[in-house]
Order: C-alpha cells, then structure tokens, then sequence
C-alpha cells in the first residue's frame, strides 16, 4: 500500500506516503537463525541470540542499513549453498525495532484504521447472503496480522478455522497450539480441519501435484473446510464468507485480485481480503507492534509459510525446507520417484530429478508409472460413442444423475431424461456395453446436432468421473444442494431428491481431480510425434516476405537453403498460408502483400491458423496458462516420454519462431521471452486483443476444420488437445465479455457472416460457411 526507503538511524525503513507494487521482490526480515544456517557467521559478527533482525533480503540479495552485503546465487536442495559477499567482513548491530516503531507509527495508525473499517465493511455488505463467516489460519505471517485484526472487529461467532493440510511444516503447529492458547480467552471458537486421508497417501493415488495440477489444494484445504462447516451446521449449503489473508503483492496472479472474490475456490465460498493491499513491510511492522507470534520458519530464512513439499515452491524454498527439517521432505521425495515412469539408473539420478523441479512440470499422467487412459469419443449420425477401460456401472449410474433421471422404457432401452442445465436435451437413449460387469463402452443416441453440442461435454465429464472417482470429496464440497455424500476412498452417492442437475459438481478441470492428474490419451502423443518436422527452424518473418514475393517459385530459387524449404513449406501449410503441401498460395498472403509481413494483424490471423494446424502451436497453447512464466526445463518436462531429439527439435523451432517473428518481437507479442543474450530461457503467454476481423476469421477457421457453423461460449473456453478447433479465447488468452462484445460488433455490421445471441442462458455464435467463405472473410480484410 505504502513504498518505503531504508533508513540508516534505525538500520531498518521508513514508510513513505507514495504508493508502490513490490510483487516478487518484497522486503523480510533476517535473523541471525538463517545467518548461521547460511554460513554468514564466517563473514560476519553478530551476537546469535539477539532476537531482533539483523538485515533485511529481497530475493537473494542481503542488505545491511541499506547497502547492498551479500547475495545468494545458485540454490539447489542437497547442495552446498553458493554465497557472495559484497563488502569486507563487518559487525552488525540489530534493528532498532521500537526506534522503526516510532518512525513508523503515524502511517502505520492510519493504514491499521482503514483496514479495521474495512474488514467490518466486508463483513457488513456480505454477510446477509452467507450462512456463516469465518477467519482464515494458516500459521504464516499474513494470517496472523489477519486474525489479530479480525478478532478485534468480527463477532464471537465467527470461528477460526485452520485448514490442515497435513504437509504443514512442524513449527506451523507450533504457532496454532500458541493461538489456541490466546484464542481460550475469548470466547470464539476455533478449529483444525484436515482431510480424512494424509496428503502423502493421496501422492501416490492422484501422483503427486504439479504446477498445472493443484489437485492438493482443493482436496486438502478448501473442500474438508466446506464440508465441515456443512456437516457442523455452521453452515447450511448457503454461502460461506471467509477472511483470508491473501495479498496482491504475493504473485502476479493475486495482483490482479479484488477485496471480494466470488467462488474462487469452490462454488459456495466468498473469500474477503482485507490485507490484499498491504506489503510484507507493513505486515512485519505490524507484527513487531502488536508482538504478534511469528512462524520461527521466518526466522531461519524461509520467506513464506507453506508446504513441506510444493509444487509451486522456489528452489530456494525446498533449500531451507530441507535444511532445517531434515528428513520431513523425504516422504514426498519417495513418492515423487515411485510414482514416476521414468528408470533411474542411481540414486544419484533420482535425487536430481527431485532438486531439478522437473516432477513440478507435470502437466498430465504421461510421465507416471500409472496412468488412466482418456476414453476415445466418436461423434457419427448424431451419436456420441465412449470407448474406456472398464467402469464399474454402479460409479456410473450415480453420476448420470448430475443430468437426469435413468429409466427403462417398454422395450428395455435405457433412456435418460435430462434435466436443469440441459433440460432443453430432452431424453438420450444410451446404450452400455459390458463386460464381466465392468462398462467398456457408453453410446448416446441424441436427436439433432444442437443436442450433441450440448450434450458432449457434461456426458464426456460423467464418464471420467466414474472412471477415476475415488470419493476424494472436491465434488462434495462443489454442490450447493447436499445432494452429494463421499465415503471417501469408497464411493460417492447422490440424492436425485435433492439434485437440481445445476452441474456444479463438474466445474473441476475435466469433472475430476484424479482424472486430470492421471489422464492420457492414446492419440496425443503419436499426434505430437509431429512436433519437429520444422527441422528446428522458426516460422520467420522474412519467409513470408520471400513468399508474398515469389510465391511458388520461391521453392526453386536459391533464397532459401535446401533444410530450409520442407521446413517453411510446413509453416506455410499449418498457417493457412498455402494449400496443400506448401506450394500454392492461399489468399491469405494476399493480406502479407497488401499489408507487408510485419503486419499484426496478418501475424494473429498466422497464429489462429497455427493454432488448428500445427501440432507443436496447439499443444503449447493448450498446455501453457497465460500469464505464468515456463522455463524451457517445464516445457520439456511437459512433453513427457517423447524422444528427446523430437522434443529438442519442437522447441528448437517454438523458440525461434517467438525469437524471430512479430509474435515474439512486435509491439503486441503473444508471447513474452524471458532470455539471457540470444538464448530463450523461458516463455510466456500473454493474453491479446485482436481486431473484429481477426475474431470473423478465426470462427470461419473454426467452422472449417470442424465442419460445424455453431459454437457456445463454454465449448470456446475449452483448451482441448484433441478438439478439432482451438477458439480465439483460448489462442489469444481473450477475455470472454470482449469476445462477446466483438461478436455483437461483428453481426451488426456483417449479419451476413455471423448471428450471436447471449440472453436466457442460450450463450451461442453461429456463421454461415454455405454462404460466405473463409476467403470471403480475408476480403473484408482486404477492403475487397
């Protein structure tokens, strides 16, 4: 909320009253525990019990009364850290604490004031749709100052809940028991919630959680806390306020949070963040103030509480972890190695593959020793065909009820009536096919295509759940009719009484947790076989250039080198460039010769096109998250069991084409390059505005390689590998309301070419390719 400038009288910091964002490079406290776990005693003198701070760090840099001391470079768990000290040895003296205070106090008083009026406000204005409200522990420092100010503010009966995950560090215990102690007082409750099965259990049943694959923070945090407030009559399947102490200064992400988020992480709960402004210096001030307790992982070094073992964890995080408790991470270090497909040929190799954070790329089952395969899904006549591995049919039954009523009709057919989200389906005839009473394939027989379009999905999700579903209780926690119970471990039921088929219980990323941790399909990676054949060259500017040019000659003049032509002939033909095999110009490159190649308009109508067409495109955008930073280590770790030549090659080629072409360079990438000189060391995916046009031209796209003329928004939403087309929404990381809003544009100006409507629950954009053409949609570009 506040910026702040070091201050030499106090060897601490002053605030000031301009504001400031210090995401990923905030200020802590350093005590003399991690200057001694560090090794800095060699360089420094201090006295080791003093229990004041004795520098401050941002990032790996250590600074002493404002000057730059030491840094930290290269961190890997298991290795001897790798220090630099950047002044001549020195005695320290500790902050002046009470003297900080004092400086401090007159914008500390009043930033404590507004965050007291405005954590009864978000109470006051919440309240009255909630069943319960509830503060939010987590034994960091955050949830601390948290419910010191909630506890001042809320009433009694608004209870602390600590959501235990069971991978909580031991001294995160230890700081609970000592707010139990204070919490006795008073007169509010408090409570431990953790799931039935220990996390490490659920490594092995899930395989263990990545950056992709959060699985553990649904399961082990926010369900079981949902649940009991339920099952406790806290709450009665209303909403949930809760307090939490979220701030925006902590990642990228959270910084684009408000005070007031609705569902974020599940359907019934509303999460209030009072402190979401605040910065760790105003935090650790106010900590100091009010002596609150602070987790003594602080004060040997670890800059956030968490995890024992994370998958979002830094280098430097699993570092301290492991030094100072040694033999906790070893558990989850077991279960990372069991758990995967690959052979270790030593020790020593499976230890690296541990420090190296590869297991943190996982991005589906493809790199587990076990693994659920995808049912393969065949649409003909108006018919949906699974194929899967065995389904027991009770675990499918009792999910079909999420969309209707199973019944038999007079001949014995099985016919489902479907109702709530897809009432307007009707009744599904659905055939199964069993074997030793196990299902092997599901058939459903709609009436017309709208149906198919509408039934797909949610009938696609059934499957998976049953075929994964092992009661985890994410689902459970989702409804918000208590019609869903989990015996965890065992099975889940459903009261059709009370099921209003509102599909809330699908929203989970493909309608189950361990079904998105463990999938894989049979198709993906034979389909990503592909991914090299641009013989490690990038879709280059100057290709283009060279073709609007010479268009078929350009193959047999000496422009470009004989590796060369194969590779631009796959880049033109998987952009929409060319027809065929890459030698006939499409009429797109009419708009490179009218607008020059450097256009980016002509660059977001190449990156669409890549996007249906190129396998290496697809399954970047369709595994890459916009806004979050990959390295070129989780890239590979992210195309599993693929020879590693065909992986060097894709990425060969990815890299160069972001490195060498307006979708990497130009004024609106879409996507960020994270390099040291001319080596690419990391990729981001940044979300993009693109014209109307672009819009018409990717729906005509889509209409073409899917052989469809309507799509609904959430079908665009979907990121799917396997789907015929990938939508602008998910190519472009385009906001869903300005895809609307281009949409409307559109149909105004061209109700030829599109018609959309967004009212009474009916979300659908339909074109018309019998009557205008993809090329007719590049000569509105072309002003024809």
């Amino acid at each position: 909320m506040y910026s702040y400038e070091w201050d030499r009288k106090t060897r601490g910091y002053k605030l000031t009253t301009k504001s400031g964002k210090f995401v990923a490079s905030e200020i802590r406290p350093v005590f003399a525990e991690e200057l001694l776990l560090l090794g800095f005693d060699e360089h420094f003198q201090f006295e080791r019990n003093t229990q004041a701070p004795l520098m401050w760090a941002k990032n790996n840099v250590y600074f002493y009364n404002g000057e730059e001391v030491a840094k930290v470079h290269k961190v890997q768990m298991g290795t001897p850290i790798d220090k630099e000290y950047l002044v001549k040895p020195c005695k320290l003296k500790p902050v002046d604490i009470p003297g900080m205070l004092r400086r401090n106090k007159i914008i500390m008083d009043s930033l404590i004031a507004n965050t007291s009026k405005l954590v009864k406000k978000l109470y006051d204005d919440n309240i009255s749709s909630c069943d319960i409200a509830y503060i939010g522990y987590s034994g960091g420092k955050d949830s601390v100052v948290l419910l010191d100010f909630c506890d001042k503010v809320l009433p009694p009966e608004c209870p602390v809940i600590f959501s235990d995950t069971t991978m909580e560090l031991p001294d995160t215990y230890d700081v609970w028991a000592k707010t139990i102690e204070s919490l006795k007082q008073s007169q509010r409750g408090y409570f431990k919630i953790s799931n039935q099965i220990p996390a490490i259990d659920n490594w092995y049943t899930f395989g263990p959680p990545s950056r992709s694959i959060r699985w553990c923070c649904s399961i082990h945090k926010s369900s079981p806390v949902s649940i009991f407030l339920r099952q406790s009559g806290l709450s009665k399947y209303k909403r949930t306020l809760a307090f939490v102490g979220v701030r925006s200064d902590e990642s990228i992400a959270r910084s684009h949070y408000s005070e007031v988020g609705n569902g974020v992480k599940n359907a019934s709960q509303i999460n209030a963040m009072p402190l979401l402004d605040w910065g760790s210096h105003e935090i650790y001030l106010y900590i100091f103030m009010h002596d609150l307790p602070l987790n003594r992982a602080y004060r040997l070094g670890l800059p956030r509480v968490g995890c024992i073992m994370c998958p979002e964890a830094s280098d430097k995080y699993a570092w301290y972890v492991n030094a100072i408790y040694p033999g906790y991470v070893k558990p989850y270090e077991e279960a990372i190695v069991k758990t995967s497909a690959k052979n270790f040929s030593s020790g020593e190799d499976s230890r690296q593959f541990v420090s190296s954070s590869g297991w943190q790329a996982r991005k589906s089952g493809v790199t587990l020793s076990e693994f659920i395969v995808r049912p393969s899904e065949v649409i003909r006549d108006n018919t949906i065909e699974w194929r899967t591995t065995p389904i027991a049919f009770g675990a499918l039954k009792e999910w079909i009820k999420t969309l209707g009523s199973l019944q038999r009709d007079d001949s014995g057919n099985n016919i489902l009536c479907c109702r709530g989200v897809l009432s307007s389906v009707g009744e599904v005839k659905i055939d199964f096919v069993q074997e030793n009473d196990k299902i092997v394939k599901v058939s459903c027989q709609l009436q017309s295509s709208r149906e198919v379009r509408d039934f797909r999905y949610p009938m696609r999700k059934v499957v998976q759940k049953a075929l994964a579903c092992i009661a985890c209780s994410a689902c459970e926690a989702e409804c918000p009719f208590a019609a869903l119970r989990c015996s965890y471990g065992q099975r889940i039921e459903i009261d059709d009484s009370k099921c209003k088929n509102c599909l809330k219980c699908h929203d989970i990323d493909d309608g189950c947790w361990r079904f998105t941790s463990m999938e894989i399909s049979k198709d993906t990676n034979a389909a990503l076989v592909g991914i090299d054949r641009y013989k490690h060259f990038g879709f280059k500017k100057e290709w283009v250039a060279l073709y609007a040019d010479e268009k078929e000659g350009l193959f047999s003049s000496v422009a470009l080198g004989p590796n060369m032509i194969p590779a631009a002939r796959n880049w033109f033909s998987h952009s929409f460039l060319s027809t065929g095999q890459g030698d006939h110009p499409s009429k797109l490159l009419q708009v490179a010769e009218a607008q020059g190649a450097d256009s980016e308009l002509l660059w977001d109508l190449l990156w669409i096109g890549l996007a249906q067409k190129s396998a290496l495109i697809k399954w970047f955008v369709v595994n890459c998250k916009i806004d979050t930073l990959y390295s070129m280590e989780d890239l590979q770790g992210m195309l599993g069991e693929l020879k590693e030549s065909t992986k060097n090659g894709g990425l060969d080629s990815l890299k160069a084409t972001f490195r060498q072409s307006p979708l990497g360079t130009g004024s609106a990438p879409v996507v960020e390059m994270v390099q040291k000189g001319v080596r690419v060391l990391g990729l981001k995916r940044v979300p993009k505005s693109i014209e109307p046009l672009a819009v018409l031209y990717s729906l005509y796209l889509m209409a073409t390689v899917a052989d469809r003329t309507a799509f609904t928004l959430s079908e665009m939403m979907t990121a799917d590998f396997e789907s015929p087309y990938i939508s602008p929404l998910v190519a472009f990381g385009m906001n869903v309301e300005e895809l609307k809003g281009q949409c409307m544009g559109i149909s105004s100006i061209y109700p030829d070419y599109l018609a959309c409507s967004f009212t009474l629950g009916l979300e659908e954009i339909k074109v018309f390719p019998k009557e205008k053409t993809l090329d007719d949609v590049i000569g509105l570009i072309l002003g024809e």
